[in-house]
C-alpha cells in the first residue's frame, strides 16, 4: 500500500510502537475518513502521536516525518472487537500481533492489513533504489557493512529499518537514491512492495510465537523476496546458508562464496561483509578484494561478536576476552557465536538467557556436543537462561540475576580455570526482557560491567 490509500477510509492503527510514531504526521496527512488506536500502552499516557491536532494542520512530509509531538490519550482508543467491526485499513505497529483471531476475520471479510514500512516504501519517489536485507540471523551486521562499503565506494545511501531507524524518522539520508532497510519478518510479513536487491543472509527459526510456526515464519520471512506475484530483480543469498539457497532456488540467486579467514575473525561476520560486498557491486561500486571483505568484518561492531574493552592490566581479568554479542537474540546465532569461540581452543564461559518465544534449541545444542567437556560453561541470566541451557545440554556454572553479576561470575569461573585467559562470551540466544530495555541497553551493561573490572 501507499500513504494515498489511506485518504477516506476508516483507519485503525494497532500499537503505538516507534514506528507508528514517527509515521503518525504522515498517516494523518493522507486524510483518513476516521482514525483511531488499539494500543494499551497509549491508555496509560504515553508521549506518541496524535489524533486532535491531527486534522487541524499537522504537517509531515514523507521523508522528514512529524515535526510535532503530540500525545496518544488524543487518539480514540478502541477494543480490538471495535476495530474489526470499523476498520477498512489497519496499520500496524511491527510486533503488533498480526494472526490474532479477529484480526485474520476482518481480513477475510476485506479489510487490509499495512505497516509503517510498507506504507513508505510505496509512497517512494521510484528513482530511488531500495535495498531490504532480512534474515534469521546477520542482518543488522549486513545492513551496516552495505553502508559502510558503499561509503567507501563513492555511492549515497541511507540506512533505517529495523537497525532502529524508523523509516518515517528525521536524521537519515532518506532522500538517498540507493535505500538500505533492515526488514524484519514482523515486517516483511505485511509487505506488498519489492526491492531492487533483496539479501536473505540466512534462515532457521525464529519467532515462532508470534508466526505461529516455522512454515509461516519462512513464509512471512520472503515476501521481501517475493510477494504478490513481483520479485526482486536481483537477490542475493550465501553459499554457506543451506536454508536460504533452498529457499532461494526459484529465483536463480546471486550466490556469494565467502573468503576463508583466520579463527580469530569469526566466519558468520565475513559472510555477511562478503554478502554486502556483493550488494555494493550490484549497485554499481565495483569488485572489492578479499583483503577489503575481510577488513570490513573486522570494523568493530558492538553487539555482534565485538571485542570490548577489558579492564587494565593489572587487574586478574586481563587475559581474558571479552566478547560482546548482544545482537544474538535466537539459538542459530548464538551458535554461530560459539563455533568461533570453539576454534580458538580456550576455556569460555557463555552468558545465556532472555524473553522466551518458543524457538527450538537445536542449532544451540548441536554446537554444544561438539565441545570438549569443561571448556564451555554457562551461567544464565533471566528469563529463559536456565530452561535454554538445560534444552541445549549446557552446563551451568551458576544463575545470575542480571548481567553486571554474571559478568562476576564468569571472569570467577575462567580465573579458576589451570589456563590463563579464555573468553567471556555475551550471546543472549534471546530477546532482551521488556524490563531491562532492548539489546543495546543489555550491551552497554556488558561492557560497563567488564570495565568495572579494572
Amino acid at each position: 500500500m501507499k500513504l494515498d490509500d489511506l485518504t477516506q477510509q476508516r483507519v485503525v492503527l494497532l500499537g503505538m510502537g516507534t514506528d507508528m510514531q514517527a509515521a503518525l504526521g504522515a498517516i494523518l496527512a493522507a486524510h483518513p475518513a476516521e482514525i483511531s488506536l488499539v494500543d494499551e500502552a497509549a491508555s496509560q499516557g504515553s508521549e506518541l502521536g496524535s489524533r486532535a491536532s491531527a486534522h487541524s494542520g499537522l504537517q509531515s512530509e514523507l521523508h522528514g516525518g512529524s515535526t510535532v509531538h503530540p500525545t496518544a490519550e488524543q487518539l480514540p482508543l478502541i477494543s480490538i472487537d471495535e476495530a474489526v467491526e470499523t476498520a477498512q485499513v489497519f496499520v500496524r505497529s511491527p510486533g503488533f500481533p498480526k494472526y490474532l483471531p479477529q484480526l485474520v476475520d476482518a481480513m477475510e471479510l476485506g479489510a487490509l492489513m499495512t505497516t509503517p514500512l510498507d506504507l513508505w516504501v510505496g509512497s517512494l519517489d521510484p528513482s530511488q533504489r531500495v535495498v531490504a536485507v532480512t534474515g534469521t540471523k546477520g542482518k543488522t551486521t549486513t545492513t551496516d557493512l552495505i553502508g559502510h562499503f558503499a561509503t567507501e565506494a563513492g555511492l549515497r545511501v541511507g540506512l533505517a529499518g529495523n537497525i532502529g531507524i524508523p523509516v518515517f524518522s528525521s536524521g537519515w539520508d532518506s532522500g538517498a537514491p540507493i535505500l538500505v532497510l533492515e526488514i524484519s519478518s514482523y515486517q516483511a510479513a505485511d509487505l506488498q512492495h519489492v526491492p531492487a536487491i533483496a539479501v536473505l543472509t540466512s534462515l532457521t527459526e525464529d519467532h515462532l510465537d508470534w508466526h505461529g510456526g516455522v512454515e509461516r515464519y519462512h513464509a512471512d520471512k520472503l515476501r521481501v523476496l517475493s510477494n504478490n506475484g513481483s520479485a526482486a530483480k536481483v537477490i542475493i543469498v550465501s553459499a554457506n546458508s543451506p536454508k536460504a539457497l533452498a529457499a532461494t532456488a526459484p529465483f536463480d540467486p546471486v550466490v556469494v562464496v565467502p573468503p576463508h579467514s583466520a579463527a580469530a575473525l569469526p566466519q558468520q561476520r565475513v559472510q555477511n561483509a562478503a554478502l554486502a560486498a556483493e550488494v555494493v557491486f550490484q549497485l554499481g561500486g565495483g569488485r572489492m578484494t578479499e583483503q577489503q571483505i575481510l577488513a570490513g568484518a573486522a570494523r568493530s561492531m558492538p553487539g555482534r561478536l565485538d571485542d570490548c574493552p577489558g579492564p587494565s592490566a593489572e587487574s586478574p581479568a586481563a587475559a581474558i576476552k571479552f566478547v560482546d554479542d548482544a545482537l544474538a537474540s535466537n539459538p542459530s546465532a548464538t551458535a554461530a557465536g560459539l563455533a568461533w569461540a570453539r576454534q580458538l581452543a580456550v576455556p569460555t564461559v557463555l552468558i545465556l538467557g532472555g524473553t522466551e518465544r518458543g524457538v527450538a534449541a537445536r542449532p544451540l545444542a548441536d554446537e554444544a556436543a561438539q565441545w570438549a567437556p569443561g571448556q564451555l560453561l554457562t551461567v544464565t541470566v533471566p528469563e529463559n537462561g536456565a530452561s535454554l541451557a538445560d534444552r541445549s545440554g549446557l552446563e551451568v556454572t551458576a544463575s545470575a540475576t542480571s548481567v553486571e553479576e554474571a559478568v562476576q561470575i564468569g571472569v570467577a569461573a575462567l580465573l579458576a580455570q589451570d589456563s590463563a585467559g579464555g573468553i567471556l562470551l555475551f550471546s543472549p540466544a534471546a530477546p532482551t526482557p521488556r524490563a531491562a530495555g532492548n539489546w543495546q541497553d543489555r550491551s552497554a551493561s556488558f561492557r560497563e560491567a567488564v570495565l568495572e573490572l579494572s
